[in-house]
């Protein structure tokens, strides 16, 4: 009986033909067969349920397969796996408009947060050939992907390195934008919400918000509408506000009007009029040659500056200078704090007066529940002492720390101050009764006194 042992190619399978060399030989045993296969080296994958047919029945003259080895296990491909459902930009090229982002559809993301998860290719498992040697796995691809503006990677993470929109290119570049550029804020946009900055190439139209963590441009006007910058600055070719508009900044407004708006900052500065407006800043400054502040009330804590203050025809226009707002509120708390403790005052006072005329009548006879209302008035009447004589102490240091900061403040109208205008400093009031040129209102002395000025 002759054992014919064959491979494949790749050595993954070995397979066994039986030749008869005389019609009376006898069929090989199980153990001669794997003897057989064992010397021509194969040792991995051997089927023995096979090779116990081939010795029980054995087939002549045909490959029998009777051993097959391991394959192995290729890699998984790495991948980028995103933490947030993410608009792809349609564009090529580094410049996104994003504009064409809906407001509804835009991812926004903080500095810090993860964006997106590498998950690494995997080695894959070793396989092994029919001879016990190793056969290679094919290794996962490392994936790919391509960071943009503002992200970084750290600990297989994409992480935002600022606040704005994520955006992903069709090529897969990865960006963080942090200036949102909308043509208009309106029904198309929506209200904004930004942790960047936002440029608005046109007008913020009625009734909408804009709000953002650092600066905010609009070109055109703000229309009627709130605007909020909290750590930067706003500059507007415009603010009219039709009594509605709000518009805020940590550092400065800029404008070339104010009109009908509340407006608070830092710093305001105006090229040309503010009219009819709530505005409080450190310093509020019309730096157009011929600018005015005419109509309402502009409270600035060191300076206020303007051509024209008030109008010809009388429109009462009021402007407080040396103003913390923060200090004002407490004076006013206090205030009102002293006076409702001093009214309460007198009503326990009057109290204690009857309980204790009650008292002296009935002497032993006097009622615990009355002795006990008595010691509890009397009890009540010394801690609102204590807290007028606290209070008025905390409110002389204030009203001192007011007055020095009036001491430090001026109104500079440049050109004329009409009839109409009053001016607050500390606790006086000055009333323009006729015009004057040229004039430098200043605290000393505990009033407010007028000076000239000279450019």
């Amino acid at each position: 009986m002759k054992v014919e042992i064959t491979v494949s190619e790749d050595r993954m399978q070995a397979y066994v033909t039986l030749r008869k060399e005389g019609s009376s030989e006898l069929p090989l045993t199980k153990e001669e067969l794997l003897n057989a296969l064992l010397s021509a080296g194969i040792n991995h994958g051997i089927k023995e349920e096979i090779i116990e047919d081939l010795a029980r029945s054995p087939v002549y003259n045909t490959p029998v397969l009777v051993a097959e080895g391991t394959p192995p296990v290729d890699g998984e491909d790495g991948r980028v796996e995103l933490l947030k459902k993410i608009e792809f930009s349609s564009h090529e090229g580094e410049k996104i408009d994003l504009r064409e982002i809906p407001a509804k559809q835009r991812v926004i993301v903080r500095k810090g947060e993860t964006i997106a998860r590498i998950i690494p290719p995997t080695p894959g498992k070793e396989g092994m050939d029919v001879f016990g040697n190793p056969v290679k796995p094919k290794p996962g691809r490392v994936p790919e992907y391509h960071l943009g503006y503002n992200v970084a990677t750290k600990n297989n993470e994409i992480i935002a390195t600022k606040s704005g929109i994520l955006v992903i290119e069709p090529n897969g570049t990865i960006h963080v934008y942090d200036t949102l550029e909308v043509d208009n804020v309106d029904y198309s946009t929506g209200n904004i919400d930004f942790p960047g900055k936002v440029v608005v190439k046109g007008d913020v139209k009625p009734d909408f918000v804009v709000k953002a963590q650092e600066d905010i441009t609009v070109k055109g006007v703000i229309e009627a509408a709130t605007v909020i910058s909290f750590n930067g600055s706003i500059t507007a070719g415009g603010i009219k506000g039709r009594g509605k508009a709000f518009v805020k900044a940590k550092k400065t407004v800029k404008a070339v009007f104010i009109e009908s708006a509340e407006v608070e900052a830092e710093e305001v500065q105006v090229e040309k009029n503010i009219e009819n407006s709530a505005v409080k800043a450190i310093n509020v400054v019309v730096s157009g040659k011929g600018g005015s502040i005419r109509g309402g009330i502009t409270i600035a804590q060191v300076k206020v500056e303007t051509y024209f203050l008030g109008s010809p025809i009388g429109v009462k226009t009021r402007v407080e200078v040396g103003v913390d707002p923060e200090i004002n509120e407490k004076i006013k708390l206090l205030s009102a704090q002293i006076s409702l403790d001093r009214e309460n005052v007198q009503k326990l006072t009057k109290l204690l007066v009857e309980l204790r005329k009650l008292q002296g009548m009935l002497k032993d006879k006097f009622p615990p529940d009355k002795e006990a209302l008595l010691n509890k008035v009397n009890n009540t009447l010394i801690n609102l002492r204590d807290s007028i004589q606290k209070n008025e102490g905390e409110l002389k240091r204030l009203k001192e720390i007011a007055e020095e900061m009036a001491k430090n403040a001026s109104v500079v109208v440049k050109e004329v101050v009409y009839s109409g205008v009053e001016i607050v400093m500390f606790e006086r009031v000055f009333r323009v009764e006729k015009e004057l040129a040229k004039a430098v209102f200043y605290y000393r002395d505990g009033e407010i006194r007028v000076g000239g000025y000279s450019a």
